[in-house]
């Protein structure tokens, strides 16, 4: 759990900072493409960009919206502490499965064999 305090916004404040943070990302896909004859591509991601910037930032001045990012940083410092396995540990795990499931689907083909083997036996076929 984290040691610092929420700040306790009114519920209406949280939910005029989240609407007006959802407002303006709808406006920004809106205006990506309205202008889609007027503005090149690159010009207007770039302005996509920065409203989901603006609108992030809008939204992380809600007692949620800063919840959730710092639930994000949180999970960034928890990420930088796996230890990835080498290419050579890859290689080696993937070859395992790869042997231990042709030796399981021989294996169930031989109990498919014996089973059918059996059953047309004792129905006489």
């Amino acid at each position: 759990m984290s040691s610092k305090a929420e700040t306790n916004k009114p519920a209406i404040v949280n939910t005029l900072l989240l609407a007006i943070s959802t407002a303006l990302l709808i406006a920004g896909v809106g205006a990506y493409y309205w202008f889609q004859d007027l503005a090149i591509t690159p010009i207007r991601v770039v302005g996509l960009i920065v409203v989901a910037i603006v609108a992030s930032f809008i939204a992380a001045q809600s007692d949620s919206g800063s919840a959730f990012f710092r639930f994000l940083k949180e999970s960034d410092i928890e990420r930088r502490k796996v230890v990835w396995p080498t290419h050579q540990e890859t290689l080696q795990t993937a070859l395992m499965v790869i042997i231990v499931t042709i030796l399981i689907s021989l294996f169930l083909a031989a109990v498919d064999w014996v089973l059918g083997a059996l059953v047309r036996t004792l129905v006489g076929g």
